[in-house]
């Protein structure tokens, strides 16, 4: 990337896990970037860590175009990524979708004159199962990335799927609807991941949020033209439920295993939880579609370790920091035998 004053990019999103890291990665490089991150709530403790660490805070409900507008106004890029499970999308008998929401955040970008987005999205549920399987948020927000796709009024365009999150892995509340991995053990005192089977091949991608989404979208923007109308597959490691509690065992020392829930997805039981809906049926999705999560091709991470190598590269890190973190490499960090 030629010499230039810093490229303004506006975050939507980033008080939350992919919008935070996005902003994280940005400020490590301000002599090509300047950060704007969008919020309703500019005084929240996610707010002011990234006002602390360097970025322009600005308040802008999404739903507000004239917010948008202002929010947008001489932004090179935007990062958007909105949050499926606002509660306004529950009232009023779902009247509003997040479609809804992501028109108008693309309408105030093309309105604005940005020049490159890079959109959090998902994959075409219903044309990869033929109508059988419909996750709701994936659905939506591959609906907002055609949308600004056929507006034309973009320089650039590229979608970033983000994979399964390592970081769900620390969530103590949700542990017992997968067997307890990795927080509560079972009646026989084993740590037991209990899901259904992935398909296919049965490889899944997970994503350590932190440590890498932030440098691929980053890796997005310093060379936008190459990577224009790419769906990123945003993973930093491919394992199978099996490998991945031999990860954490090996890290740990604790007893652990997967049990898959049988015989199909459709057994595996979210007490009710209305929020995990999507998660029991991304396991419908990709034992519809033979494993397949991002796109209709095949999940691979060669795209994003080579995002995170041009991010590095960037940043004039070593080669440590320029390589994707494993599954078990994570573990490790978060849950030592020393801290565990």
């Amino acid at each position: 990337m030629p010499p230039h004053a810093p490229h303004l990019i506006a975050i939507l999103g980033a008080t939350g896990n992919q919008g935070s890291s996005v902003s994280m990665s940005l400020l490590a490089n301000p002599s090509t970037f300047r950060v704007r991150t969008l919020t309703r709530n500019t005084t929240s403790s996610a707010a002011l860590a990234l006002a602390s660490a360097g970025a322009e805070v600005v308040h802008a409900d999404a739903f507000n175009r004239q917010d948008m507008l202002a929010a947008f106004h001489g932004a090179w890029g935007v990062f958007v990524n909105t949050n499926s499970d606002d509660p306004v999308f529950m009232m009023d008998g779902g009247r509003l979708t997040e479609f809804d929401l992501g028109r108008v955040i693309v309408d105030a970008a093309a309105d604005a004159g940005v020049k490159h987005v890079v959109l959090s999205s998902g994959p075409p549920c219903g044309e990869m199962t033929g109508g059988k399987v419909m996750m709701r948020a994936m659905e939506m927000k591959y609906k907002t990335e055609q949308y600004a796709k056929r507006l034309n009024r973009f320089n650039t365009i590229t979608a970033i799927n983000a994979a399964w999150y390592l970081e769900n892995f620390l969530v103590k509340e949700v542990a017992p609807v997968f067997g307890g991995f990795p927080h509560q053990p079972d009646a026989e005192g084993i740590l037991t991941f209990r899901v259904p089977r992935w398909g296919g091949d049965d490889v899944v991608p997970f994503l350590g949020i932190k440590d890498d989404f932030g440098d691929l979208v980053q890796g997005v923007f310093l060379d936008p033209e190459r990577w224009n109308g790419k769906v990123v597959h945003g993973a930093s490691d491919m394992r199978t439920f099996e490998e991945l509690v031999g990860d954490f065992e090996a890290v740990t020392g604790k007893r652990s295993r997967y049990q898959p829930v049988l015989p199909t997805w459709e057994a595996f039981d979210i007490h009710g939880i209305a929020e995990l809906d999507d998660v029991k049926l991304m396991f419908g999705f990709t034992q519809t579609t033979g494993g397949r999560y991002f796109s209709p091709e095949p999940s691979e991470i060669g795209t994003a370790a080579k995002l995170k190598r041009a991010t590095a590269v960037a940043l004039g890190r070593g080669y440590d920091q320029a390589r994707l973190i494993t599954a078990r490499e994570w573990f490790g960090r978060q849950y030592a035998a020393s801290k565990f």
